[in-house]
Parts: structure tokens; sequence; C-alpha cells
């Protein structure tokens, strides 16, 4: 039971990754005076003319993540291992976004769903973690492959 419990966190995570890059960063993140236009302006820049390389972590990241923790904090009603899958994604998702954007090689082979978001099309492929939204959405698009330079 706690395993299912933790595994519904991962997958609630799953969707908030998805709904916050798809909607917030890359929907209001468009208009110009948005609080979320950093992610355009700033991250997808930087890795499209670095070929995939930023490794500068967000300070908005780095308070985004304990921020949508803080408000996912009811989940611990619901019990203690949905709130432990929430969190364990969340730091997940810090610490392979950053791999990801310190290593394109790494971020190609193993997660070609962000690499494809980033170096071919940015309105598709929203997941960074795991893919599971995209899969459900049909927004995944397949490997990508490009020519090294």
């Amino acid at each position: 039971m706690n395993l299912l419990l933790f595994l519904l966190g991962v997958f609630v995570a799953n969707i908030i990754e998805y709904c916050v890059h798809k909607y917030l960063f890359h929907g209001l993140g468009k208009k110009r005076n948005s609080i979320f236009a950093f992610h355009l302006r700033e991250h997808h820049l930087k890795a499209r003319r670095n070929d995939f390389v930023d490794i500068k972590v967000s300070a908005r990241e780095w308070l985004g993540i304990p921020a949508l923790l803080l408000i996912c904090s009811p989940l611990l009603f619901v019990g203690v291992p949905v709130f432990l899958g929430l969190s364990s994604y969340a730091i997940a998702f810090i610490l392979i976004h950053n791999l990801q954007h310190r290593n394109p090689e790494i971020a190609k082979k193993y997660f070609w769903w962000h690499w494809n978001h980033h170096m071919g099309n940015q309105n598709k492929s929203w997941a960074v973690v795991i893919p599971i939204m995209d899969v459900l959405t049909g927004t995944l698009e397949k490997p990508l492959t490009f020519e090294s330079k």
C-alpha cells in the first residue's frame, strides 16, 4: 500500500511538472511582464545558443520547488508516502535537470525527450524527469537525431 501511495505522489508530481512547464513557463512565460518569462528568455535561449548547456540553476527554480511542496503539503493528510513521492520527484527534478544541462550527451541518450524540447520542437515533450504525462497527452515526440558539431 505504501508503495502505491508513493507512486501516486510521483504521478501527481509528474502532472505538476507537466502543467507548470507547459502552461506557466511556456504559456504565461510568453508574456513580456510575466514572472515566468525568465524560462524562455534566459534558460531556453542559453540552451539553444550553447548546444543545450546551461550551468546556471535559476533561483526561481530553487525557490519554486519548496513553494510547490508547501502548496502540496495537504497531501500529507492523504498519506505520508504520497508526499514523499512528490518530494522525491522534486529533488530528482533539480538534480536531473542540472545534470542534463551540464552533460548534453547524457541528456541526448537518457533524457532525449528533454533534449527534443530544447533543441527541437519547444512546444512538445514537456517532461524533464519522466515523460508520463507526455505519453498520456500525446505530446511526446520520438527521439530526434542531431549531427555532432
